[in-house]
């Protein structure tokens, strides 16, 4: 006696899972990545002049921390910047911002953000 066996059918691939699947790893993808718009400051080093004595400022600013300090007077970063506006248009040209403390480097960048943007004086960070 002769036994026939079916035929094994393949089934189709079944695309609803692979689409739920492809959906789920896209979405993850999107809410676990960051859209925050990375910009750049440009800092240059000072142009190294053996024989000639460095000109000096005409505003000093210190960097201490959260505290600014606009030639000695101690001020919010508001104040600190209305300050260098008002130096500014009596004739300043060049400011140095001096770093003391724990000053963290968002700190730092966001000083030298707010006097880049906000005046047009020459800006030299020291140490």
């Amino acid at each position: 006696m002769r036994i026939d066996l079916a035929a094994a059918r393949r089934r189709p691939l079944p695309l609803t899972q692979l689409i739920d699947v492809i959906f789920l790893l896209l979405l993850f993808f999107m809410l676990s990545s960051t859209f925050v718009r990375f910009a750049e400051v440009e800092v240059t080093g000072g142009a190294a002049s053996a024989g000639t004595a460095a000109e000096a400022p005409d505003v000093l600013i210190r960097l201490d921390g959260g505290d600014w300090q606009v030639n000695g007077v101690s001020a919010g970063a508001d104040e600190a910047v209305a300050e260098l506006k008002r130096l500014q248009e009596r004739g300043a040209a060049r400011a140095v911002l001096l770093v003391r403390g724990e000053v963290t480097s968002q700190e730092l960048v966001t000083a030298i953000e707010r006097i880049r943007g906000e005046t047009t004086l020459n800006l030299t960070v020291a140490r």
